[in-house]
């Protein structure tokens, strides 16, 4: 059974979101700070950071976007912020809609100016009106005061006609490469339940991946007749660019194979796209990196399913930002994967994507989308790798956990995600009111109850 949940961490947060929906109006209102929102510090830049905190509210359950502002703790005077709202145009430009000086010194509350129609609309604080650096800025799409959590991006997001096709000959690539692992135990590793290997598996185009194999200490990879049991195996996936390091989980009974795709982490040994990976043949779908990248996902998943101590029937795929892409991505597209576990999930419905992020790499994505010679080809490749496409075929338990002040991946990309899941497929989408663009305390522990519920 699919279920939305929205979750706020913090008490003073609710309280004033709360505050926020009682009343509609375009504009700024001063109201009461009865939830103390101003002990709440939201999405600050550091001790020397914004005077102000804020926290937006897209309007996923209908109605207005609207910005709430707060002094941070300490502030100690009123603190004037130059405050512009925006519409996107047709060409994608921000069209100022309205702008005025606001004086923060309680809990503010604005509520951004729209038209009774689908529209991007946007928000940007800044500290004077002549500044080019938003302390804050953030987006939303307006759909004429429905709710966006019902949203699926019929007609906006669409699979290439070939897709299916695309994604059987890469599969079929992939199975013409040897897997050839190569396993080395890592000595001076220490844990009480667990034993490290490094693992070297041959992937796409005959390129090296390496992954970090945590094991119970009564399994032996290089001595299979040694492992007196198969144990649940989850592979866990990078965020952009960065390597994903050994995760020991088996004191709660799980192996992790943490795998680095193809210039990421230790496996950059073996192959570094010479600009960044995101950007590498986008212009060439065939080649592009995602679909490698997404081939090295499914080779970790060959790999697993092999190994004498794994339970191929209880494989699960995880991870943030990239990582939870990648999650996304391999359950729609191998169905060895049991259970998927994505939170605040990348390249997720890409057309509307790189149009609401004001972080990130949405903006590059633009940019090569309107390239006159490339553009086409750039979208194309875009439209194959979007996870959105991939979910319609995800047929493994799934959970989605996005940040609702997330700038860098937000909160719509995995509200679409959620929404193409086949229904009777188990799913759960959790909104965190508080999160940005992290992995927060609540988001683990909401994983591992996945994974007791779908996993053990």
């Amino acid at each position: 059974m699919k279920r939305i949940l929205s979750v706020g961490l913090l008490l003073a947060a609710a309280a004033a979101l709360v505050l926020m929906a009682q009343r509609q109006v375009t504009g700024p209102e001063a109201i009461a700070s009865a939830g103390n929102a101003a002990g709440f510090e939201g999405s600050v830049d550091g001790d020397h950071g914004p005077a102000v905190g804020v926290l937006f509210d897209p309007a996923l359950e209908g109605g207005v976007p609207e910005l709430m502002l707060f002094p941070r703790p300490g502030t100690g005077h009123p603190v004037p912020v130059w405050v512009r709202a925006y519409v996107l145009d047709e060409d994608d430009r921000p069209v100022t809609r309205a702008e005025q000086v606001l004086t923060v010194e309680d809990t503010l509350r604005y509520v951004l100016p729209v038209e009774e129609r689908r529209e991007f609309v946007g928000v940007a604080v800044l500290p004077d009106r002549d500044s080019g650096n938003p302390w804050f800025e953030f987006r939303a799409l307006y759909l004429g005061g429905a709710p966006v959590l019902e949203y699926d991006a019929a007609g906006v997001t669409v699979p290439p006609d070939d897709f299916q096709e695309y994604w059987d000959e890469a599969r079929e690539r992939l199975a013409d490469i040897p897997v050839n692992p190569r396993i080395e135990k890592v000595q001076d590793f220490e844990s009480e339940t667990g034993r490290l290997y490094r693992v070297t598996l041959q992937s796409w185009n005959k390129i090296d991946i390496v992954g970090w194999y945590v094991v119970p200490v009564d399994a032996d990879p290089l001595d299979p007749a040694e492992s007196a049991q198969r144990y649940p195996a989850i592979q866990i996936m990078p965020g952009w660019g960065a390597e994903q390091p050994p995760m020991d989980r088996t004191a709660d009974g799980y192996i992790t194979f943490s795998l680095n795709p193809r210039s990421h982490g230790p496996s950059k040994a073996y192959f570094e796209t010479p600009v960044a990976h995101h950007l590498w043949n986008i212009d060439r779908p065939e080649e592009y990196y995602y679909r490698a990248a997404y081939m090295d996902g499914v080779r970790g998943l060959d790999f697993l399913s092999d190994r004498p101590e794994v339970d191929p029937q209880r494989i699960a795929v995880e991870g943030g930002s990239q990582g939870g892409a990648f999650a996304l991505a391999l359950a729609g597209l191998d169905p060895r994967v049991a259970a998927a576990v994505a939170n605040v999930p990348y390249i997720s419905n890409i057309p509307d994507y790189i149009r609401l992020s004001t972080g990130g790499s949405g903006a590059s994505f633009l940019e090569r989308i309107k390239d006159p010679e490339t553009g086409e080809a750039a979208a194309r490749s875009l439209a194959y790798i979007d996870v959105a496409n991939l979910a319609y075929s995800i047929s493994a338990p799934t959970q989605i956990i996005v940040g609702v002040q997330d700038r860098v991946t937000p909160p719509l990309n995995g509200v679409v995600a959620y929404n193409r899941i086949p229904e009777g497929v188990p799913a759960e989408l959790l909104r965190e009111t508080t999160a940005g663009h992290e992995i927060t305390p609540f988001m683990r522990q909401s994983n591992r109850r996945w994974y007791e519920t779908h996993l053990k």
